[in-house]
């Protein structure tokens, strides 16, 4: 004979007094179902641009990344179709074009050249759209080959300036800002010139293997930028600068 206390039965039923088993009202029910299902499908949308996405693609900054990148142009563009509203992957997508940087801009754009370049800014222009704070893709914008030259100038500044605003601390676009900007054909004004002479101290105090790219920018450039260029470095670097000066310009 147990001398235990008697316990109730507190276990909780779903069921009442004398009917049916309580069920979750049929409303609750769909809904649940719904949300599992856009759960279910988000997840598949995710992986299906995983798997179609090709190795990341950053922005190539000399011939053979830009031509290591164009070997996976078309899974790029098929990605970032399929992700439709991933930006980065419209970026991945123009990036892949970044071969048109180097065209010959002296001779006219035949027509498959012209094609290439409207489809690569189309891309870049959706990823800025859907993420306007990617300054590499800012950058590509400002990078890529002009309609006309006076339209190069002004939207080409335009979009390296934006490059400045959205990343302006990114120590691996110093100098191929600095290269854009120079290579205008109109005088940078004071506001880039400030942005510019950041990129100029990063590069003259901590990537001391750019400066010959930046005394070939500078050979390039035109009179006016010449004289601005000279100035900017010779606040960070007198002797720099001074052996700037010393250079006959092309």
């Amino acid at each position: 004979m147990s001398l235990e206390p008697l316990r109730p039965d507190f276990t909780p039923s779903l069921r009442g007094d004398d009917g049916p088993a309580l069920e979750p009202p049929a409303p609750l029910r769909i809904g649940l179902l719904a949300f599992g299902g856009v759960i279910a499908l988000g997840g598949a949308w995710m992986l299906l641009c995983a798997l179609l996405a090709p190795p990341v693609i950053a922005l190539p900054l000399n011939r053979d990344a830009a031509a290591a990148a164009a070997a996976h142009r078309g899974r790029a563009v098929a990605a970032a179709r399929l992700g439709v509203i991933r930006g980065d992957l419209y970026a991945q997508a123009a990036y892949a074009d970044a071969k048109l940087f180097w065209l010959d801009r002296a001779r006219g754009l035949d027509a498959a050249s012209a094609a290439e370049i409207r489809a690569a800014r189309s891309n870049a222009e959706t990823a800025l759209a859907l993420a306007p704070v990617n300054g590499s893709a800012w950058l590509f914008l400002a990078e890529l080959p002009p309609a006309s030259a006076k339209a190069a100038d002004q939207n080409g500044l335009l979009a390296l300036q934006m490059s400045y605003l959205t990343a302006p601390d990114d120590s691996a676009l110093a100098l191929p800002r600095v290269e854009s900007a120079f290579a205008a054909s109109v005088p940078i004004d004071k506001d880039l010139q400030a942005f510019v002479k950041t990129d100029l101290r990063e590069i003259l105090t901590a990537q001391p293997s750019g400066r010959p790219a930046l005394l070939s920018a500078y050979m390039t450039a035109s009179p006016q930028n010449q004289a601005i260029f000279e100035a900017l470095a010779a606040e960070i670097d007198p002797d720099f600068g001074q052996s700037l000066r010393s250079q006959t310009p092309k």
